[in-house]
C-alpha cells in the first residue's frame, strides 16, 4: 500500500527532528516512555495453528484499519499489547487518559462517531473468546464484533473471510491460564521471528490459492521489517537500514502476485537472515536498548 512505501522512505531519511518510532505518537508521554516502549505484555497464547498464526499477524499489523488510523499506523496491538492492555496507549484524538480510547470518536470513525467525548477502559483481550457478549452494543458474536471494529469503528476494508477467521481464532487463543505476570522485552530476534511467522503464513494462504488473504499477510511482513528498521540509528547502522528497506520493498512487490512467494522467499529469507544477524551482534547499540532509546528521543535523533 501506498502509506506503507511512504513509510519506509520516510524511515530510511530519517530527518533529525522525526520521531524515533512511530509509537510515539501513541505512547503517553513520561519519563518512562522508552521503557514502555521497549517492552510488552506477555503474550497468553495458549497453542496456535495456521488461523491463528494469520490472525496473530494481522493483529500486529496496520493493514486493517483506514482513514486517520491507518495514516498514523495504529494496529490492533497498538491498544492490545501482547492481545492484554497497552497501559501506556494515549492517543488525543481518542481519549485523556493512558490506557482509555473512545470507541465512538468522529477522528477514526464516520460511521461510529457520535460527537461525544467518552473513552473506555481498553479490555483484556486474555478470555474474551468465553464471554457471551462484546463491546457496548453487548454483541453475542466475536465474528461479527471483530469485523465491525475494523469497518465501523476504524473504517477498514472489510477483511477477507480467511483474515477474520484468523483475528477470531487468535483472539479464541488467548487463554488466561496462560497469561504471566511482569513483561517481555522488544527485541531484534522478537522482530524477525513476527516477520517470519507472518510470511510463514502468508506461504500457507498461497498454497490455499487464497491470495487476497496473502497479500495481507505480505504487508504484515512488510510493516515489521519497517518496524526493525525504525530501531536503528540511521548513521551507524546506514546499510543495515538500507538492506531491510529494500527487502520491504521486494515483499511490497509481492502484495501484487503473492504466487510468486514460494518461489522468492528462500533467497529472500536468507538476506533477511544475514541482515538480522549483524544486527543481533551490535543489538545493544540500536534502539532496541531502551537507554539508547530514551537518549534518542530526548535529542530528537
Amino acid at each position: 500500500m501506498k502509506r506503507l512505501a511512504l513509510a519506509l522512505l520516510l524511515i530510511a531519511a530519517a530527518p533529525a527532528s522525526s520521531p524515533v518510532l512511530r509509537a510515539e505518537g501513541w505512547t503517553a508521554p513520561s519519563p518512562s516512555r522508552a521503557a514502555a516502549l521497549s517492552s510488552a505484555p506477555v503474550e497468553c497464547l495458549a497453542r496456535t495453528d495456521d488461523a491463528i498464526e494469520t490472525g496473530r499477524a494481522l493483529f500486529r499489523s496496520a493493514v486493517l484499519f483506514g482513514g486517520p488510523a491507518a495514516r498514523v499506523g495504529l494496529s490492533c496491538e497498538a491498544c492490545h499489547a501482547g492481545g492484554r492492555v497497552n497501559t501506556h496507549f494515549l492517543l488525543p484524538e481518542l481519549g485523556d487518559k493512558p490506557g482509555e480510547v473512545d470507541v465512538t470518536s468522529e477522528w477514526a470513525s464516520k460511521t461510529r462517531g457520535d460527537g461525544v467525548r467518552n473513552p473506555v477502559a481498553i479490555p483484556d483481550l486474555a478470555g474474551a473468546g468465553t464471554r457471551a457478549s462484546f463491546g457496548g452494543k453487548r454483541e453475542p458474536s466475536l465474528d461479527v464484533f471483530v469485523r465491525d471494529v475494523i469497518v465501523e469503528e476504524f473504517q477498514g476494508q472489510a477483511p477477507t473471510d480467511a483474515a477474520l477467521e484468523g483475528l477470531v481464532a487468535y483472539i479464541r487463543a488467548l487463554d488466561p491460564a496462560m497469561c504471566r505476570a511482569g513483561s517481555t522485552p522488544v527485541t531484534v530476534a522478537g522482530g524477525a521471528a513476527d516477520v517470519r511467522r507472518a510470511l510463514a503464513a502468508a506461504m500457507r494462504q498461497t498454497e490455499r490459492h487464497d491470495m487476497a488473504t496473502a497479500s495481507l499477510l505480505l504487508y504484515a511482513a512488510q510493516d515489521g521489517v519497517a518496524r526493525l528498521v525504525e530501531r536503528l540509528p540511521p548513521r551507524a547502522f546506514a546499510p543495515e537500514r538500507s538492506a531491510l528497506t529494500q527487502l520491504a520493498r521486494e515483499l511490497g512487490a509481492l502484495r501484487s502476485e503473492p504466487f510468486r512467494l514460494a518461489d522468492a522467499y528462500p533467497a529472500w529469507s536468507a538476506r533477511f537472515a544475514g541482515v538480522v544477524r549483524r544486527v543481533e551482534r551490535r543489538e545493544a547499540g540500536t534502539y532496541f536498548n531502551p537507554r539508547l532509546l530514551a537518549r534518542a528521543m530526548h535529542e530528537g535523533r
